[in-house]
């Protein structure tokens, strides 16, 4: 309980207080994989919790067709009722929490930040992953002092 503790108030201050690109995008990546939910949406963009809460609501109509397409994705058991009662947090944890998602995951030490260009208020972050020849770019906005995930990336993965 301790090392989750001290891991979430990692997590926690690095999201407060990043204040360039690349710090941002290792607190996401830190909290992707302590699976810290809260931690993780802190981190995306208010359009993109926005976005996250509009697809949440679609799913909603239908719950139990989603809870088979969702339980297949994430190949773990979901079911209609935990789909209404679901948050946007909630959801992004099941996500996180998933086997389909845990067993793609990289280990943490192989994504590696190149660099970052800065655009007014948005900003490319590139990154390498181990044993892959090309660099990985993501989007990220200003949101006040600092760097969120923007609405884009979350709408081409999901």
């Amino acid at each position: 309980m301790k090392k989750f503790i001290f891991l979430f108030l990692i997590v926690l201050t690095g999201s407060l207080f990043a204040s360039n690109p690349e710090q941002s995008f290792d607190s996401l990546v830190d909290a992707m994989y302590a699976g810290d939910a809260e931690g993780f949406k802190s981190c995306l963009s208010s359009e993109s919790v926005a976005f996250i809460d509009m697809m949440l609501m679609v799913v909603k109509l239908k719950p139990e067709e989603a809870a088979v397409e969702i339980s297949g994705e994430l190949n773990m058991e979901v079911t209609a009722e935990d789909i209404i009662g679901w948050n946007s947090t909630d959801l992004i944890d099941t996500v996180l929490a998933s086997p389909r998602f845990l067993a793609e995951l990289p280990p943490r030490e192989d994504i590696v930040v190149s660099g970052y260009e800065i655009s007014g208020d948005s900003s490319v972050v590139s990154f390498n992953l181990a044993d892959l020849p090309q660099p990985f770019e993501i989007l990220m906005i200003k949101s006040g002092s600092s760097w969120k995930l923007d609405q884009s990336v979350i709408q081409a993965e999901l």
